[in-house]
């Protein structure tokens, strides 16, 4: 009978200390500075390129969240205005950052601006309480970080549209 056992390998010798614990099998583990700072400079480099798209992609969000907020606002205007039985105005502030919903002297809503972003100053949007119509206004909006801009337009019947003036903004239409 043939013995089938795997052929015996020669006993490495004992070793102690440091050298007990690294064998030559056994790579060293570990990376050099040389290969940290390679690491970190090409980190810093997508940092650059990534951190302005970043900041221009922020910007455009916040304009595009607070055109939809005054679009919403300016329904809502209409459905007040209707409810109410009485006039119901929206009034931008002089230098465009903010604007507030009115009926003779109740203020139903203010709103104020992120730093950084603004409509069209001194526009007011009234709304008759018989039927929501309203008089026509343009609201463009504007932010200092980007060159994108959003239009806000009310008609007489009341209604609500936006588009982009430059059709710079995907998703919406040009002006």
């Amino acid at each position: 009978m043939t013995d089938l056992a795997q052929p015996s390998r020669p006993a490495l010798p004992l070793q102690t200390g440091a050298a007990a614990v690294r064998t030559r099998f056994d790579p060293q583990r570990g990376f050099t500075l040389v290969e940290m700072m390679v690491v970190v400079a090409m980190a810093a480099i997508l940092l650059a390129v990534a951190v302005p798209s970043f900041a221009e992609m922020v910007a455009r969000m916040r304009l595009e969240g607070m055109v939809h907020n005054l679009a919403t606002d300016l329904q809502l205007a209409r459905a007040e205005a209707i409810q109410r039985r009485a006039v119901v105005n929206l009034v931008t502030t002089a230098d465009g950052s903010g604007y507030s919903l009115t009926s003779g002297g109740t203020t139903i809503k203010t709103i104020t601006f992120a730093a950084g972003v603004a409509f069209t100053g001194g526009v007011t949007v009234s709304f008759d309480p018989l039927r929501g119509l309203a008089n026509a206004a343009t609201l463009t909006s504007t932010s200092t970080i980007t060159t994108a801009q959003l239009r806000v337009t009310s008609d007489v019947m009341g209604r609500v549209q936006m588009c982009s003036p430059s059709g710079g903004f995907k998703g919406y239409s040009t002006c």
